[in-house]
């Protein structure tokens, strides 16, 4: 190795060890000296308080002297009306009428129904999308010859049907 290459890094190593063993003396003296130090005039001790964070209230206005979008200055649909009360007491369920049959795919010994997107096999169960909420099925038959699907939710049985054929 070259004999330069040896004393750099001799010399780095013992730089090193010097400020590794000297860092803790230097921390206790500017501890000791931040103690003893004399505060600036008009500073005190006290601890700091921070003023509150104002934060943005936004409100809508219920009419244009009130105030507009200001992205879509002539747009209106910021005064529509924002609360609606539904006075229905029936809660809108998924139902087996939101279900669809996407199509019936997989071989002759072992068919696959596309129901809402999602795949089943024969006696197999899962939940499906709807335009209202999930609903939670069991494919219980696959027609391939009939390009139906029975299946059944909440103890109710359907056939499904693949429309346009």
């Amino acid at each position: 190795m070259n004999p330069r290459i040896r004393l750099l890094r001799r010399l780095a190593i013992l730089l090193l060890t010097v400020l590794l063993g000297a860092a803790p003396g230097l921390l206790a003296a500017a501890e000791k000296s931040a103690k003893t130090a004399t505060p600036a005039p008009g500073v005190t001790n006290a601890p700091l308080v921070f003023a509150e964070t104002p934060r943005s209230v936004f409100v809508v206005p219920a009419n244009p002297h009130e105030g507009r979008d200001p992205f879509f200055p002539e747009s209106t649909r910021i005064f529509a009306s924002t609360a609606t009360v539904s006075t229905a007491t029936k809660v809108n369920r998924p139902t087996i009428a939101d279900l669809v049959l996407n199509g019936i795919s997989g071989t002759a010994d072992h068919p696959l129904a596309i129901i809402n997107y999602h795949t089943f096999e024969n006696g197999e169960e899962g939940e499906v999308p709807t335009p209202i909420g999930r609903v939670r099925i069991r494919c219980v038959e696959i027609k391939v010859k009939d390009n139906s699907v029975v299946v059944e939710s909440a103890g109710t049985r359907a056939e499904l049907h693949l429309h346009g054929r």
